[in-house]
C-alpha cells in the first residue's frame, strides 16, 4: 500500500469540491456521518461539518490524501475500507470529521481520505514526520492481510534516496509526451554521474556539456543552461546526495567557487521590441497569465515583473522608450506574460522584432505562434524557424488541442447515490403522543427526513 498526501484545503469551497469529486466517482463511501438524500445534499452537509470544525486561528479546513493498493492485491471495496479504518484509526485517529471514498476506475484500487485537523476533543492534529508512524503501520497491515509488501519505504530505509515530487505542470507535459527542460537536465546529469567518479569529474562533465554552476552558499548551488535554472535539490544532486554517490577530491566550497569563476560570459540580451506607439501600462480586462502570476515594480526607466509565488525571481523588464520587453527568465509562462504586456499596450497591431541568442529567439517565436498573435494583426521578425521548429510547433498545437477536447464538458447521466457505511447508529426518535392527530403529507410532495450520526 502507498499513502500519498494530495492537498491541503484552505476553505469550505475547496473541501466541498474535493468531496464532490471523491464521492460522485466512488464505488463505496464511509464516513462518521450517515448519508441522507442525494449525493449533492450529503456533500453539502459534510462540507458544512468540516467547516464548522475549523475554529480560532486554524487555517486548514481539511486534508486530502490517497491510500493505493497494489494491482496484485485481490481486495474488495468493503475490505479496503476496513483496512483504511484500521490504518488511520491507529495513527491519525478517526474521532474527527472524515470521509473515505473507494475508487475502482484505475488498475489500482485506491481510497480518497479527507479529514479534519481538529478532532471532537478540540485537539488539532500535530505529528511531525508522521510518515514514519504511518509507513510502519502500513507494513504491519500488509503482513496481516497478506497484501503486496512495499520494500523501499523511507521509514524502514533512512538512507533511501527520494525523488522530489513532480509538479502538476510536469506531470501534464509528461502525459503529452513533451520533454521538459527539467527532464533534459536530469538526463544529462545522469550521464555526468555515470562518467564522473568524483565530484570534480561530475562538475567538469556538466561544464563541458554547456552547463553553468552557480554557488548559493558553501554547499548549495544551482545548475543553468540556455536560460533555464534549477536548484541542485530539484534535480536530486544536492551536496548530501553527491557525497553518497561520488568521491570527494577537493573541498566542495572551493570547487563551487572554481566553477563560478569559469562561468561562460552571459548571453546577449533577449528581448522583443516594437516601433509602434504604446499606451504604457494599460490595464487588462481579463485574468491573463500576466495578471494572475506576475507583480510589477515601477522604476525610473522601466517596470520590473516578478513571479508572485517567488518575489525574488524576476521574469522580465518592460521599457516604454524604446518599447520592449527584456527577459530574465525564458520560461513559456514568462515569455507569454511579456508578450501580453507589450501587445495589450500597442495602440494598433503591427510588427514585433525579437533579438538574443538562438535558443531564446526560438522560444519567443514558439510562444508568439502558440498565442496566435498573427490573427490579431501582429508579425514577428528576427528568427527563421527550421523544419524541426515547425514540426515542434505543430506537435505543441496538436497536444493542446487534444487537452482542450478532453477538458470540454460533456453531458453526464444523473449520478446515483453510492452506498455509504455509517459508523454509529442514528439516534432514536422521540415517542409521539397517541391522542394527537398527525398531519398527513400531501400526495404530490415527497417527504424526506435528514438523518445524521453525532
Amino acid at each position: 500500500m502507498i499513502r500519498e498526501k494530495i492537498s491541503t484545503l484552505k476553505n469550505k469551497a475547496d473541501t466541498q469540491n474535493t468531496l464532490a469529486y471523491t464521492i460522485n466517482k466512488a464505488a463505496l463511501v464511509a464516513s462518521n456521518r450517515c448519508q441522507f438524500g442525494t449525493n449533492q445534499e450529503f456533500i453539502e452537509f459534510l462540507s458544512k461539518k468540516f467547516d464548522k470544525a475549523c475554529k480560532g486561528k486554524q487555517e486548514n479546513v481539511s486534508f486530502h490524501e490517497i491510500l493505493s493498493f497494489h494491482t496484485s492485491d485481490n481486495i474488495t471495496p468493503e475490505k479496503a475500507i476496513e483496512i483504511a479504518k484500521e490504518l488511520y484509526g491507529d495513527t491519525i485517529g478517526l474521532n474527527r470529521e472524515h470521509s473515505f471514498a473507494v475508487h475502482t476506475d484505475t488498475d489500482e484500487l485506491h481510497i480518497h481520505f479527507i479529514w479534519a485537523p481538529r478532532d471532537f476533543n478540540n485537539k488539532v492534529y500535530y505529528q511531525p514526520n508522521d510518515y514514519r508512524v504511518i509507513e510502519k503501520k502500513l507494513t504491519e497491515l500488509e503482513i496481516k492481510h497478506n497484501l503486496y509488501q512495499v520494500e523501499n519505504r523511507k521509514a524502514l530505509m533512512p538512507d533511501l534516496e527520494t525523488q522530489p515530487r513532480k509538479s502538476k505542470k510536469e506531470q501534464a507535459l509528461e502525459q503529452r509526451g513533451v520533454k521538459t527542460f527539467k527532464q533534459q537536465f536530469k538526463e544529462d546529469i545522469a550521464v555526468a554521474l555515470e562518467k564522473g567518479i568524483t565530484t570534480t569529474g561530475f562538475f567538469a562533465h556538466l561544464h563541458n556539456s554547456g552547463y553553468q554552476i552557480s554557488p548559493n552558499g558553501k554547499t548549495a548551488y544551482s545548475i543553468s543552461k540556455d536560460g533555464s535554472t534549477f536548484k541542485a535539490s530539484q534535480l536530486n544532486v544536492s551536496y548530501a546526495s553527491l557525497v553518497k554517490q561520488l568521491n570527494e577530491q577537493h573541498d566542495f566550497a572551493d570547487l563551487l567557487e572554481h566553477y563560478k569563476n569559469k562561468e561562460k560570459p552571459k548571453d546577449a540580451e533577449a528581448f522583443i521590441a516594437t516601433a509602434r506607439k504604446v499606451d504604457f501600462l494599460t490595464k487588462s480586462k481579463y485574468q491573463t497569465t500576466l495578471v494572475k502570476h506576475f507583480s510589477p515594480i515601477l522604476g525610473d526607466d522601466k517596470v520590473e515583473y516578478f513571479y508572485k509565488k517567488s518575489s525574488n525571481t524576476k521574469a522580465f523588464d518592460y521599457y516604454k522608450d524604446p518599447s520592449k520587453v527584456s527577459f530574465n527568465d525564458l520560461s513559456n509562462q514568462s515569455i507569454r506574460a511579456g508578450l501580453q504586456r507589450l501587445t495589450q499596450d500597442i495602440k494598433e497591431p503591427g510588427a514585433l522584432h525579437c533579438s538574443g541568442p538562438e535558443h531564446a529567439k526560438k522560444r519567443m517565436w514558439l510562444e508568439f505562434k502558440m498565442m496566435n498573435l498573427e490573427a490579431k494583426g501582429f508579425t514577428l521578425s528576427g528568427y527563421e524557424p527550421s523544419p524541426a521548429d515547425l514540426k515542434e510547433l505543430e506537435q505543441r498545437k496538436a497536444d493542446y488541442a487534444a487537452i482542450d477536447k478532453k477538458w470540454k464538458k460533456t453531458p453526464e447521466a444523473p449520478i446515483q447515490p453510492v452506498p455509504v457505511i455509517p459508523e454509529p447508529t442514528p439516534p432514536e426518535e422521540p415517542e409521539t403522543p397517541q391522542n394527537v392527530p398527525q398531519p398527513q403529507p400531501e400526495p404530490s410532495k415527497r417527504r424526506r427526513r435528514s438523518i445524521y450520526c453525532p
